[in-house]
Order: structure tokens, then sequence, then C-alpha cells
């Protein structure tokens, strides 16, 4: 096996994709983990998208805290990006957060679903999906110094199977309720029941003449002239629904992946859900700047550049909390029409 990674390790991105899917292989991930050491080495290459490593280490139960030194510089750009997105959204009076978080939410950052849904492969060619599947929601904080730390717990809640979800899913995979077996109770069948029913219905010292009325109704039906007459002759074993182990669970998964009606990323999610773990990660991403907020977000430039009156050719809805009389100095003003598009 370390022989075959160290060989998809040097390969296209074509065949670093195939990896993950090796890796998927139930034998591959009970391989995994039981040698951590290769784990931490496979997920140090950069070459391969943070939410792939992240995800290795994840379903292999390596737990350490993952921080700025995981990242390429062109994630940790990404994610500062983010970041200043949300920070120009409090400069312009709203809540600090950006892209699909939650609502009303302070300091966070959350999906950009660019591309459509998340996916394994989308990973490797779409920056955006690669963070959003690496953070999904991630809190972050300044200090004194103006230095902004990231903060986030890689993981799997949630449903892993159902159909509403942001990932890609060939067909609707039903969950462990959805997805009963029906067991059968030992040494008990539906005549035995019956007659337990009956003994519970026959007369009792004390009974009223109602109840004596309502327990002959229940027992005149088993009688040889009633309703049922024959319940002993057609007595079968008595079952009960239980929901599908997790073996059973992955057994399924699996199947539904080799046929081609689940894709990777929901084999993947599955995976992750039963058998993953929680990765802590907190990384800084060093200060961010008026510029920074600028470029990540056109439209803060022009609410500088209008003074935030949003007045003449700097009008455009959505833009944030209107002011009046603020008084940015020009020169201020100058510097943001630079970076208005």
């Amino acid at each position: 096996m370390i022989e075959k990674i160290t060989q998809y390790l040097g390969s296209n991105n074509e065949l670093t994709a195939s990896m993950v899917g090796f890796l998927l292989k139930p034998e591959n991930i009970e391989r995994l983990k039981d040698n951590p050491k290769l784990v931490k080495k496979l997920t140090k290459n950069k070459t391969l998208p943070s939410s792939i490593r992240l995800y290795i280490r994840n379903i292999a139960g390596v737990t350490d805290k993952i921080t700025e030194d995981f990242f390429s510089k062109s994630e940790l750009a990404e994610i500062k990006d983010r970041v200043a997105k949300a920070e120009a959204q409090g400069s312009k009076g709203n809540k600090a957060n950006y892209g699909l978080t939650a609502k009303n939410v302070d300091n966070v950052i959350g999906y950009k679903i660019k591309d459509g849904k998340l996916s394994l492969s989308k990973a490797f060619t779409s920056p955006e999906t690669n963070i959003d599947q690496s953070l999904g929601q991630a809190s972050f904080s300044k200090d004194e110094k103006g230095n902004y730390t990231i903060k986030d717990i890689h993981n799997f809640d949630g449903d892993p199977v159902g159909g509403a979800t942001m990932y890609d899913n060939e067909i609707y995979f039903k969950g462990q309720k959805d997805n009963p077996n029906l067991k059968a109770i030992p040494h008990l069948d539906t005549a035995e029941e019956i007659d337990k029913t009956l003994y519970d219905y026959m007369d009792k010292p004390g009974d009223s003449e109602n109840e004596r009325k309502s327990n002959k109704f229940i027992t005149d039906m088993y009688k040889e002239d009633g309703l049922f007459p024959n319940y002993k002759e057609n007595s079968k074993a008595v079952t009960y629904q239980q929901p599908e182990t997790n073996a059973q669970l992955l057994k399924r998964a699996y199947k539904a992946h080799d046929a081609g009606d689940i894709d990777s990323i929901q084999l993947a999610r599955i995976l992750g859900k039963l058998e993953g773990t929680d990765i802590p990660i907190e990384l800084g991403i060093g200060s961010i700047t008026q510029e920074d907020k600028y470029k990540a977000d056109p439209d803060f430039a022009r609410y500088i550049a209008g003074d935030t009156k949003m007045g003449d050719e700097y009008s455009f809805s959505g833009s944030g909390k209107e002011y009046e009389n603020v008084g940015i100095p020009t020169l201020i003003k100058n510097l943001a029409r630079n970076f208005i598009k």
C-alpha cells in the first residue's frame, strides 16, 4: 500500500483523484487507521487539496491540531479573502460574516458554493470548493495587534446519506432508520400472542357487567364460529423492525458506490460520519488592511468612495448602512476609487 501511495503522490491530478478512491476501500481505511505515521506523511503533501488531506486524517483518526502550516499559500489566500469580505460587511454596518452561514452571526465565514454542489472531484479544480470542504463554517477573531485567527472543528456532523444536501448525489440513499430489517423474536409466534390476549380478557371476580360484555366480544372473535377461528393454523413468527447497524449501512454504501448509484463524495460522507472524528483547526492569517477589504469586496470601495451616502454614481442596492455627514477624507475616498470595478 505504501508503495502505491508513493507512486500516486508523484502523479498528475487525475491519478491523485483516483488515489482518493483507492483510499476509500475498506481494507485501505483499516490500514490507514493502523498507520498514523503514514497518514501524517501523506497529508503533509500540499499538492493534494487541504480538504482531501483533512478527510484522510479524519477517517484515519489522526486528530492533531491543524495550523496555517497545513495549508498552501493559495489556500491561505482564499481563507483570508473570505475574512476580508466578512470584515468589509462589518465596516458597512452589517454583521461581519460572509458566505452561507447561519443568520445574524458575527465574525463567521461560511460556504461560497461558487461552482454548484460540493464534491471530491471539485476539490482538485475549484479552490473555493476545496476551502468549503476544509472549513465549512468557521469563526475568526482579531487580537490587539490586529492579527486574525481562524478556528473550526473539521467533522461530519449531521445526516451523512440524505438527498437534501449541498453535496453531489446520484440518487437518494436511505438512512439507517429508513432501511430497517425485520427480526424474528425467538420462540414467539402470533398464536401465542393471541392466547395471551385471550387469557387477559377472561372474566375475573369483581368485573362489572360492561367489562364482561367487552371480554365476551373479544374472546368470541377467536371461537369456532368467530371471525378468526383458524388463528392457530395461520400462526407465524412474531417480527419487529430494527434499524440497520453501522456495518450493514457501510456494506450497502459500498455496494451502491460500486454500482454507480452514489458518488464518491456521498460514500466519503458516510464513512466520515460513521468512522470519522473531530479535528481542531486554529490558524493565523496575519492582518487585514483596508486595501485587503477593498480587493475582496469592491462594493466596500464604492461605499467608502461615496462617503457612505450611496449617492450619485456610487449608489447601489445592498451596499450597507447609509450614514450622513461622515466626512471621509478625500485622500481615503480617492484610494477607494482605485478598487472600484
